[in-house]
């Protein structure tokens, strides 16, 4: 990477793909992770998805600029995850089939969320070249899948000691 920026300059290609990208691919590592492990998504990182693309979904009502992605399909996409709580609270569902659905759902909406506040908080993703943009997704797609092996072959990296340790489940597979 080259020389650090002065005081007000522009950051770096290198700094913006960097900033972007790991945040992302903190997030990816543990959705991936759990999957791996508990063949499920936290209810932690579900609720996540729901408070921040509840709060997206809001102000798409109430903002005044054009920073926001004010479209009926967007609104949708970003109201899947507060129709999965809904439903969830009204019809009392004890239907797996139903659960399994509508959290594939909101995880679905998962990156469209990202993109919509990568938008609204002005990340400088948009500004990198074609070239680290598209470097930058397929970083997170392999960190996601990297997360995923190692949730799923935990037992050749952690113990059941280590789950318990952090007040996580304990997975099946892990190495007692």
């Amino acid at each position: 990477m080259g020389a650090a920026s002065p005081a007000g300059a522009q950051p770096t290609t290198s700094r913006m793909f960097l900033v972007v990208t790991i945040a992302a691919s903190l997030v990816a590592w543990d959705i991936g992770f759990d999957f791996g492990a508990f063949e499920t998504v936290s209810y932690r990182r579900i609720f996540a998805v729901f408070v921040v693309s509840t709060v997206v979904l809001i102000a798409t009502f109430v903002a005044d600029d054009e920073t926001f992605v004010t479209s009926r399909a967007s609104r949708v996409i970003l109201g899947l995850p507060l129709a999965y709580l809904l439903a969830d609270v009204v019809f009392l569902t004890e239907n797996d089939l139903v659960t399994v659905i509508l959290a594939l759902a909101v995880l679905a909406t998962f990156p469209y969320t990202l993109w919509a506040i990568a938008r609204i908080l002005g990340t400088d993703y948009f500004t990198l070249p074609r070239k680290h943009q598209l470097a930058a997704a397929a970083t997170v797609l392999c960190i996601a899948g990297a997360g995923w092996y190692v949730g799923n072959q935990n037992d050749r990296f952690l113990t059941c000691d280590d789950f318990e340790r952090s007040g996580d489940f304990q997975p099946d597979n892990c190495l007692r």
